[in-house]
């Protein structure tokens, strides 16, 4: 995307967003990256930009911590390190290690999570790891970048040998110390160095009286600093030793800088990588701070804003909450006071129409939306998520141009309108169907009537080239060119007449009155002296701006009852998808009770028949009589006639139920004779929760019951149980003219937390969880325990695998809760 003028990410309030960006960063890398980024020129970068920031604020959100800790800027070490048998500090190595710490880490976290982040698992694969070079400066430098001890061999045998000269030196000089306090030729004070030698404080007077050799003296005069002459061989020894060392270090260090030099290409290209990341990640965050999203990608210039909220807006109220939340102290701030928040803007152009037209009054929000339609274009051409629903679309435009503000200059002769035209000017020079265009405050400057027409075949020649145009202006002569031209559509500020205050709500399709004759009586101005005014400007123009007020009224009052039509629509769609799906949950109910009796009828006939054999097969076992066991069969055979006959029978009574059903009602009642004070007893009838299917109370014991459905067997709270009657005695019914379809499907939650809880209290918890789920017919689970140690997770995975119920367990998607939460698909 080009832009113009070069001032334009001031006018549009991009500058604040790249100063928060800055901000966000945490190396000079990533610093530089955000000051010299450019906006997208292909919808390809911008696509795969776009994905790896949304995919980094999903990790942000969801996932563990992204391990970006370590980022410098060893461009200068690695030019340091480019000659032979240069050395580099080992601070500077420290930062080579720790920068490769953090380039490892960032590649096995993306790379082991390629599922929920392809785009930033291609994006680590620039990186190369350097093991063996991180490896090298580790055995060589601490954590705090010195080197150790064990740098080398010979490293660690000079060290040792210090040690132990140093500490018999430092004996030594202890001795003389005390001859010479003893003798009354010292003070009581400890050895110290001079001139890089261990030395003993000495009475200047007694300077001649202790033999060796003076290094210093105090700046009183009263002491001098002498080197004892027994310690002096030692001294020596010891500073010889320290030569050794540094020379040693010295070659250490360079063979750990020749390796570094070696792999400067692969460093600049991880340092790359890391510079990215410090980007993307200052992108995600602040995305995140601003409740910001991806909106859909069009290539067809079409601008549809939902619910848009102007960033720097968000950001300016946010801080100024935070200040006086910080003044007023933080026991005042949590009680009292009140986030400001953005009115969104809801804003269409490119779809209809290509140029639209924004009036309405003085401080009424006009330029702050035409703003926002343009910091919106910028920040995505940079790859940044935008405050807007999900639902918006915007294109990439190839040229963003603007004319907003004040451009004169004294030293370029340019007065204020010389300006706008020389803007104007390159706008009608470069426009096309690719181009967005932002004129504030059309036609002024100037006089007003040649101003306005100066402005209208301005708009005419962008609408005429397809440029996506949005001007400001109080031109009365453009709202009706905008009416009146095809392409070009009104819009403007809704303003409140009651309070005559701005409500900052954009209107689509409306002109805006400028207000300015109401608002110069709010803010107190005489009333005689606007009555003036009104006769000034003329009876024609005082009605056009009467009438778009009256126009504008109305508008407000239509988009009121508009808005609760709406409302009352959505609730009553809600209503009704929720009934139809307690319609479909019914069906599926009546349709398992009737296999379940139809297997209850077969399990009683293949009961029977193995009776029947069995009867056979003991008359046969006992001789008897030919006749006798044909009187037998035959009366076996009736039986099993009958048990045929009554099996068909309840088959048909379950269809002919079914048929009858008739469809549900919201206001139906259920036909039971509810208890719920009633105690619950063994044998009694009972309905779970706010359900009507009647079961059997099989057991009661320390709160729980078993009830029992057909075949069917539960264990659920004594609390969600309602007594309707006994097993043994058959309760009188309310007539009810709904039967069937009155019956309420079982209702229970399709999540369960469990955080907190030991593996035993969780398991028995999920394990009833799952047969009231089960109970309730739903296809599906949510389990959430949390990550911690996972010992929570495997146990209640294991539980359910176990289950012949539970068909399917898995850990959620990461936008979910990731392993913090288990899936699992009912059988």
């Amino acid at each position: 995307m080009q832009t113009y003028p070069a001032s334009l990410e001031e006018k549009v309030g991009f500058d604040v967003i790249r100063a928060r960006l800055a901000e966000q960063v945490i190396s000079p890398l990533g610093r530089e990256r955000v000051e010299t980024m450019k906006p997208a020129r292909t919808l390809g970068w911008l696509r795969a930009e776009l994905e790896r920031v949304e995919e980094l604020q999903d990790a942000f959100r969801y996932d563990d911590a992204v391990p970006l800790n370590h980022v410098y800027d060893l461009r200068t070490v690695l030019k340091r390190a480019a000659p032979e048998d240069a050395y580099v500090d080992p601070e500077d190595l420290k930062a080579v290690r720790l920068s490769l710490i953090t380039l490892r880490r960032l590649k096995r976290y993306f790379d082991g999570r390629r599922r929920d982040y392809p785009r930033l698992a291609d994006a680590v694969e620039r990186i190369t790891p350097l093991e063996a070079l991180e490896s090298h400066i580790r055995s060589i430098i601490d954590e705090d970048g010195a080197i150790r001890d064990d740098a080398s061999p010979e490293l660690q045998r000079l060290r040792r040998t210090i040690r132990q000269k140093e500490n018999t030196l430092r004996d030594t000089l202890d001795q003389a110390l005390r001859n010479a306090v003893r003798q009354g030729y010292a003070t009581e004070e400890q050895p110290t160095i001079r001139a890089g030698r261990m030395v003993i404080p000495v009475r200047a007077e007694a300077k001649r009286k202790v033999e060796g050799f003076v290094h210093d003296t105090s700046a009183t005069g009263q002491t001098v600093y002498i080197e004892p002459a027994a310690c002096l061989q030692l001294n020596n020894e010891v500073r010889e030793l320290k030569s050794d060392e540094q020379r040693e270090i010295e070659r250490i260090l360079r063979d750990a800088t020749a390796h570094l030099g070696s792999e400067r290409d692969a460093m600049e290209a991880n340092l790359r990588a890391l510079a990215q990341f410090d980007l993307l990640q200052a992108k995600a965050r602040l995305a995140n701070r601003l409740d910001a999203v991806v909106p859909k990608l069009n290539e067809d210039g079409v601008i549809d804003i939902h619910e848009g909220r102007n960033p720097v807006l968000e950001l300016h109220f946010r801080e100024m909450d935070a200040r006086e939340n910080e003044s007023r102290g933080r026991a005042a701030a949590d009680a009292a006071v009140t986030p400001r928040e953005v009115v969104p803007l809801d804003l269409s152009l490119g779809r209809d129409f290509r140029t639209l037209v924004i009036t309405g009054p003085n401080a009424g929000g006009k330029t702050v939306a035409m703003k926002s339609v343009g910091l919106f274009a910028l920040m995505l051409a940079y790859g940044c998520p935008i405050p807007v629903a999900p639902h918006s679309s915007m294109p990439l435009f190839d040229r963003l141009m603007v004319d907003i503000g004040d451009e004169q200059s004294i030293e370029e002769d340019l007065s204020t309108f010389s300006s706008h035209v020389a803007n104007l000017k390159e706008m009608v020079r470069h426009a096309d169907e690719r181009t967005l265009v932002l004129i504030d405050e059309a036609g002024t400057g100037t006089d007003p009537d040649e101003g306005g027409a100066l402005a209208q075949a301005m708009l005419e020649r962008l609408t005429d080239a397809g440029a996506r145009t949005l001007a400001t202006t109080h031109h009365g002569t453009l709202k009706v060119f905008a009416h009146e031209t095809e392409n070009v559509e009104n819009g403007s500020m809704e303003f409140d007449q009651e309070t005559l205050r701005p409500t900052y709500r954009y209107q689509e399709g409306v002109p805006g009155s400028s207000y300015a004759f109401e608002i110069a009586q709010r803010m107190g101005l005489d009333d005689a002296l606007l009555d003036r005014a009104r006769d000034l400007a003329g009876a024609q123009k005082t009605a056009m701006e009467n009438l778009i007020a009256t126009f504008e009224e109305r508008n407000q009052a239509l988009e009121e009852e508009l808005y609760e039509a709406k409302t009352a629509r959505k609730k009553a769609e809600n209503e009704r998808e929720r009934f139809e799906q307690k319609w479909r949950k019914l069906e599926k109910e009546r349709d398992e009770y009737r296999q379940q009796a139809l297997e209850e009828a077969e399990r009683i006939v293949n009961s029977a028949n193995a009776r029947i054999e069995q009867t056979i097969k003991d008359i046969k076992e006992a001789q008897a009589e030919k006749e006798a066991t044909q009187e037998a069969r035959e009366r076996l055979e009736a039986f099993k006639e009958d048990l045929r006959e009554e099996s068909e029978q309840v088959e048909e009574e379950l269809e002919t139920e079914a048929e009858e059903a008739p469809e549900p009602s919201a206001s139906a009642g259920d036909g039971l004779d509810r208890r719920p004070e009633a105690p619950i007893h063994e044998g009694d009838q009972v309905v779970l929760d706010d359900g009507t299917t009647r079961l059997d109370v099989q057991e009661v014991e320390n709160g729980e019951a078993v009830v029992v459905m057909g075949s069917m067997h539960m264990r659920v709270d004594v609390d969600r149980l309602t007594r309707v009657g006994r097993a043994d005695t058959e309760d009188e019914a309310t007539p009810s003219s709904s039967g069937d379809a009155s019956m309420r499907a079982l209702q229970a939650s399709p999540s369960i937390d469990v955080r907190g809880q030991r593996v035993d209290e969780a398991r028995l918890n999920v394990q009833h969880f799952v047969d009231d789920a089960i109970a309730a017919d739903l296809d599906a689970i949510e389990i959430l325990h949390g990550k911690g140690t996972g010992a929570l997770r495997t146990a209640i995975q294991d539980m359910l695998r176990q289950r012949g119920d539970v068909s399917n367990v898995r850990d959620a998607p990461i936008q979910q809760g990731g392993a913090g939460v288990t899936l699992a698909d009912l059988a």
